[in-house]
């Protein structure tokens, strides 16, 4: 496409989001002058006089103290390794 049709198509899609918005805002506009006379005169609340609220304390939770501990730990098993010298390999301990 050509710099005319791009520059065409923008300037389209301009005035289009501008007449929608315009829209909306004459919309929003045109109701909120709707309801003005309509609303409901406001009337002051009648005073009251102070309301006295007595509330119970939240009694103190119980102490408690753990006394008891874990058993010691017992020494795990013991496993031993038995390892022949008879085989492939050499006393001198060098590999091959």
């Amino acid at each position: 496409m050509g710099t005319i049709h791009r520059a065409g198509l923008k300037i389209a899609g301009l005035t289009t989001a501008v007449t929608v918005a315009g829209v909306f805002a004459a919309q929003g506009y045109m109701a909120a002058r709707q309801s003005i006379p309509t609303a409901a005169p406001i009337t002051p609340a009648p005073t009251l006089g102070p309301e006295i609220v007595y509330v119970n304390p939240a009694p103190t939770p119980a102490v408690i103290q753990v006394t008891q501990t874990a058993p010691p730990a017992t020494g795990g098993a013991v496993i031993h390794v038995i390892v022949s010298s008879k085989g492939d390999d050499d006393a001198e301990g060098s590999d091959r």
